[in-house]
């Protein structure tokens, strides 16, 4: 595979080029005084950090129904981030034609609550850091794809920190024309490699009622999930959550009632709803403020499910969500 060879400083000049037609924007991170956000830049690039050690949202969140004919939109994310914006393209809750989608290298992170811990803005420092601490994130240590090799293009990092652009379709060969030089043979060994395999996640029942216990329906998990999208969701009525009379009336049928009601009914129906979408990338968890494992449920249930079908959330834009298609006997070879 063949790509271009660059530097930040290359990378900031072919983006502000990008962003020199008033159409277009870039969503990507920015370095701040306190840390490293995210950031949707117009006009001019400004502080671009390309690496977040960070994790407080995924950044796909901030697409759900953006559409603009003629506006173009540059993602530079964490691949878990570029795979939820495909999800959220096959669920028609973004505009493909407006999106290029570059997915960069990622070392893992640390959760947005250990921000002040202040990691260095270099790949090679961040990545010996994460490599001994105990404080990445679970969804990061168990992630299945790291490599920038997602969407469009992709930044992939070279063992000595040297950066590349790779493009991976007709999107991506735009993007790397953004940026001067020949196209090269990317080296054999990068610094991100293809993720070691980890055991799915175990649970029972009697484990689920004990960790969701502390959930105070606070609901940010739903509100934080880059692919829990519906307007109208169901919990936002009276069926399943009820208030008021609705409450009163359930409570003298069935008797006592323990509050908040309905907490494991809630998530039970959100792994079903997002478990062939979910990217794994634990965004729920980091929303709770109770410190429920959360990426232990949804990411084992959404893993064990996508498997039965042979699929991989955001790994390809043109394969479809099994819920979405009908084949016979897709499910026969399918493990218990």
């Amino acid at each position: 595979m063949k790509g271009k060879r660059v530097d930040k400083k290359t990378i900031e000049v072919g983006l502000n080029q990008f962003l020199s037609d008033d159409r277009n924007l870039v969503l990507g991170f920015a370095k701040e005084p306190d840390g490293v956000s995210h950031r949707i830049f117009k006009n001019e690039l400004g502080p671009l950090s390309l690496f977040n050690p960070y994790f407080g949202i995924n950044g796909a969140f901030f697409l759900r129904r953006m559409f603009s004919k003629g506006q173009k939109l540059l993602l530079l994310l964490r691949p878990c981030e570029i795979r939820a914006s495909v999800e959220l393209v096959k669920l028609t809750q973004t505009e493909r034609e407006s999106i290029i989608a570059v997915s960069v290298d990622c070392l893992g992170a640390l959760s947005s609550k250990d921000a002040s811990d202040g990691l260095p803005d270099d790949y090679k420092e961040i990545a010996d850091i994460l490599a001994s601490s105990e404080k990445v994130r679970p969804a990061c240590k168990t992630c299945k794809e790291r490599r920038g090799i997602v969407g469009n293009a992709g930044i992939r990092v070279g063992q000595d920190g040297t950066l590349w652009a790779v493009p991976y379709d007709e999107k991506g060969v735009e993007f790397c024309g953004l940026f001067a030089g020949d196209n090269e043979e990317l080296p054999a060994a990068m610094l991100v490699g293809e993720a070691t395999k980890t055991e799915p996640f175990l649970s029972d029942m009697t484990e689920f009622s004990k960790d969701f216990a502390k959930c105070i329906m606070c609901m940010n998990c739903r509100d934080m999930c880059p692919v829990c999208f519906c307007i109208d969701c169901v919990f936002n009525g009276n069926d399943y959550l009820p208030k008021g009379d609705a409450l009163l009336n359930k409570i003298f049928r069935g008797g006592t009632t323990s509050l908040p009601s309905g907490k494991e009914l809630f998530h039970l129906i959100r792994m079903f709803h997002v478990s062939q979408t979910c990217v794994g990338c634990g965004a729920c968890e980091e929303a709770c403020p109770q410190g429920i494992p959360l990426t232990k449920y949804f990411k084992g249930i959404s893993e064990r499910l996508q498997g039965m079908f042979s699929y991989t959330s955001g790994r390809n834009v043109e394969e479809q969500i099994p819920y979405l298609t009908f084949l016979e006997d897709e499910l026969k070879d399918a493990a218990d």
